[in-house]
């Protein structure tokens, strides 16, 4: 068996090996049953353009101390399983100063959001056009407690459509924010029946942007149109035989979500113009061969939302299936002009947000630049799509008793504090414990702290991994843990 499974039943067939979730039945198979551990994960979600001031929760604290600030609210049952950050700063790893004026800004703060490092200076060193620091992500996939435990290191994904303006950077900057060395950015994949592929073990199907040539059996298969279930029937069959009752149901529901969410990723690739279900098997839409005149909003065939839920769907299936326990995730490219006009205008107060009438302008030039309840709408919208997503992993429960939510930390925030560009104030919340490792719900009003301490903490308090060191920062301030949210 595939060393990488040996903690999980596969289901096989031709160009498909489905991990099984979890499942009492199967205990003796899976990781850490005998001792009733789970797997954690970590998963950084990037927000482009900052977000609007109503981020901010009112008061500080813990428990009744403290409330969502109104673009938060989608949050508002998850807010026991949250930490939300302020005053997190990166202009030190940019500034001698510490000062929060970095420019460009949406050409080169989203390189330093996961390295800690300016991009610009680096590539000078080097003599190189295109390099950064190692981001957090990629450090900790090559740490023993990640390495070599899933057969997918880490994903990149991302609902990109269209090629971003990039400040007159290097583009590596703001269209990926994973980088697996000082010179090879983790470009994201932005089609769902890619990354759909890639979660069922079809070996072409690539854990990068540009992807692999496609397998001969996706293709028949997409030819037939005949569904990853079709090819593991038989081994589906006999596994379920071997399963009690309740595990018999678990499995049902697991494999009708798993044909959902083919579904759905097929429908939605289609859309972007890549491949469906018919005998057609074309070029696939990554961020390599997106164009400049790209998908710009919803349109008869492309749906902004039903690409984001067919991501969330994925991503939860990668998590359960324990294909990877690295996810990084950017919501757009920084400074994202897609117009969000499938979204409605809000009005939003310090107490909440109320719909009006019309629909929302483009992200950066009316959005982040434009009204800030028209910038509150649009970064809503994201939020609440980030939301969805963990409520879905906080339903489904594990070995431990916990959810998979309380076994992950998701990371969700952006690279600058919105329409003043500055590096400092940066949004920023923490969903999940990391099982039990970190304080929740919870605000916490930092005095100007690094952003690279954040990671730092990640790395030690959470996953126990023993750095000594990250990233820059360029007052001479030692790295240290944020011991406020550590529990």
């Amino acid at each position: 068996m595939n060393k990488f499974f040996s903690r999980r039943t596969l289901l096989r067939g031709a160009g498909v090996a489905l991990a099984l979730p979890w499942m009492e039945s199967l205990a003796p198979k899976v990781a850490g049953a005998a001792t009733g551990t789970a797997p954690v994960r970590y998963m950084p979600i990037f927000l482009p353009n900052g977000a609007a001031e109503f981020w901010t929760p009112n008061g500080a604290g813990s428990g009744s101390a403290w409330n969502l600030g109104s673009v938060l609210e989608p949050f508002a049952e998850l807010k026991a399983k949250m930490n939300v950050i302020s005053n997190l700063e990166n202009g030190s790893a940019f500034n001698a100063s510490g000062l929060p004026s970095v420019e460009p800004s949406h050409g080169r703060q989203p390189g330093g959001w996961l390295t800690a490092v300016d991009a610009q200076v680096l590539r000078s060193q080097l003599k190189v056009e295109e390099a950064n620091g190692v981001s957090v992500d990629q450090i900790m996939s090559e740490h023993a407690v990640f390495k070599g435990k899933t057969p997918l290191a880490s994903l990149q994904l991302g609902l990109s459509t269209v090629y971003s303006y990039c400040d007159g950077q290097q583009c590596s900057n703001s269209r990926s924010v994973s980088w697996k060395t000082m010179t090879q950015p983790m470009y994201k994949m932005v089609d769902p029946l890619q990354v759909f592929n890639a979660i069922v073990n079809v070996a072409s199907a690539g854990t990068g942007a540009t992807g692999g040539g496609t397998d001969p059996n996706v293709a028949k298969r997409l030819a037939m149109k005949k569904s990853v279930l079709d090819a593991v029937l038989e081994n589906a069959t006999s596994t379920r035989s071997r399963l009690s009752i309740n595990d018999q149901a678990r499995m049902d529901e697991f494999l009708d979500s798993v044909r959902s969410v083919e579904n759905t990723a097929t429908t939605v690739s289609a859309g972007l113009g890549g491949t469906s279900s018919t005998c057609a098997i074309g070029a696939k839409p990554t961020m390599a061969t997106v164009t400049p005149d790209g998908i710009r909003q919803t349109t008869a065939t492309y749906n902004k939302g039903a690409h984001a839920d067919a991501m969330n769907a994925l991503i939860v299936m990668a998590l359960q299936c324990d294909v990877t326990r690295i996810i990084t995730y950017m919501l757009e490219d920084e400074r994202s002009e897609f117009t969000y006009d499938h979204v409605t205008k809000r009005k939003f107060t310090n107490m909440g947000s109320t719909p009006t009438t019309g629909t929302c302008p483009e992200y950066h030039g009316g959005g982040q630049h434009g009204t800030q309840d028209d910038f509150a709408a649009i970064t809503w919208w994201n939020v609440g799509k980030v939301a969805d997503l963990c409520r879905k992993m906080d339903a489904i429960k594990e070995a431990n008793g916990l959810s998979i939510l309380d076994n992950s930390v998701i990371f969700f925030g952006g690279a600058m504090h919105g329409s003043d560009h500055s590096c400092d104030r940066l949004p920023t919340a923490l969903i999940g414990s990391g099982g039990g490792k970190l304080k929740q719900d919870q605000h916490v009003q930092l005095k100007n702290r690094p952003l690279r301490d954040l990671h730092f903490t990640m790395m030690n308090s959470v996953l126990g991994m023993g750095q000594t060191d990250f990233g820059h920062n360029l007052t001479g301030a030692p790295i240290s843990t944020i011991k406020e949210i550590v529990a």
